[in-house]
């Protein structure tokens, strides 16, 4: 694979940090996710979320579909709930270990530039023994960087507490770190600019790291 650069060793150490016992070596890997998204009200206080997205990879590439329907309870508080679809693009008209569909419920916390998601997923792959449960945390801020122009940068843990496999481990999946640029093109699109890096451990060979350059264009009515 591709020599490691420097930024992705002080990445890995301060993934590695925690994690001890962490070995500096890591299969690396470049994505790029290209995704179209559309916010829509489905009612006061309800807005739902439709994704569609490739993600060009350097073994297959894959193709997500998610829908999701969020509620504000109050200012600080929001609760949602949806599913998703994804198969690799080869997959898409057969079957096989690639195809997989989740169920997913997450509550939202917002004080003011911060939030706090904690979404659970219920992930029912192909050829599984049973049904995955895992559970992702994210912390997240955001501000404004110029006129129509807002920053965030998030870290997001994976956590498998029930593996599809019957006796696997519960573990910790992977880590998340994201940046991201969100330009307001006009009144009802958004174009958004990102750099994702995934830290996946892995036992018995070397773990992984993936970047991903991103690019979302959202609409919103």
């Amino acid at each position: 694979m591709k020599r490691t650069t420097a930024f992705s060793l002080l990445a890995l150490g301060a993934v590695a940090g925690l994690r001890p016992g962490t070995a500096l070596a890591a299969d690396e890997e470049i994505q790029l996710w290209l995704t179209g998204t559309a916010v829509v009200p489905l009612a006061e206080d309800v807005s739902g979320t439709f994704e569609l997205s490739r993600r060009i990879r350097e073994n297959d590439d894959q193709i997500l579909l998610r829908g999701n329907a969020d509620v504000k309870l109050s200012e600080t508080v929001s609760l949602g709930g949806g599913g998703a679809y994804v198969n690799s693009i080869d997959g898409l008209l057969e079957t096989g270990e690639d195809k997989e569909f989740r169920l997913q419920q997450q509550l939202t916390l917002h004080f003011g530039a911060l939030s706090f998601r904690t979404r659970v997923e219920e992930r029912f792959f192909e050829d599984a023994e049973r049904m995955q449960l895992r559970i992702r945390q994210r912390v997240q801020a955001s501000a404004e960087v110029a006129t129509d122009l807002h920053g965030a940068i998030s870290g997001e843990v994976f956590y498998v507490a029930r593996s599809e496999d019957v006796g696997g481990d519960a573990q910790v999946a992977q880590w998340r770190l994201n940046a991201t640029l969100v330009h307001k093109l006009s009144p009802h699109l958004e174009a958004t600019a990102g750099y994702l890096l995934m830290y996946t451990p892995r036992t018995g060979q070397p773990d992984k790291i993936a970047h991903v350059p991103q690019l979302t264009l959202t609409f919103r009515p």
